[in-house]
């Protein structure tokens, strides 16, 4: 019998640590689909903008900074996620440190879906600089 009195089970803490996991998880799902929402209509809004460059520079300059905080949200719940499944991996009776024990694929789905919002956002860093530079170059447009 183990030291939480169930013989075989998931011990009580590894469940409280599930329950925070699963918070966490539906965080990190909220936030990822949010950034795609959030990066989608602003390039609609972007593509929609009548004007010179300056204000596309702008608004550019606005959509890196507020993507870069919004991947940077993504990190931090992704690493509380990571943490919380470590803490899980520890309970060897718990469904996943035995299912992930039989998967070879090398990392987390959740590593692939964390460089979304780091890639646009360099997308729009690079973007952002173009337009800096047509704005220079033609001041009037």
């Amino acid at each position: 019998m183990e030291a939480s009195g169930q013989a075989g089970g998931v011990r009580p803490e590894t469940e409280r640590i599930d329950q925070e996991r699963r918070h966490l998880e539906g965080l990190l799902k909220d936030r990822i689909n949010f950034y795609l929402v959030f990066a989608s209509v602003f390039m609609l809004g972007l593509s929609r903008i009548e004007g010179g460059y300056e204000i596309k520079t702008v608004a550019l300059a606005t959509i890196t900074i507020v993507s870069l905080l919004i991947a940077l949200a993504v990190l931090r719940t992704h690493r509380l996620v990571e943490a919380a499944l470590r803490d899980i991996r520890r309970d060897e009776n718990h469904p996943y440190t035995r299912y992930r024990a039989t998967i070879a694929f090398p990392w987390n789905a959740n590593w692939i879906l964390l460089y979304v919002p780091f890639i646009l956002t360099v997308f729009f860093l690079a973007v952002t600089i173009y337009y800096f530079r047509l704005a220079v170059l033609n001041p009037t447009s």
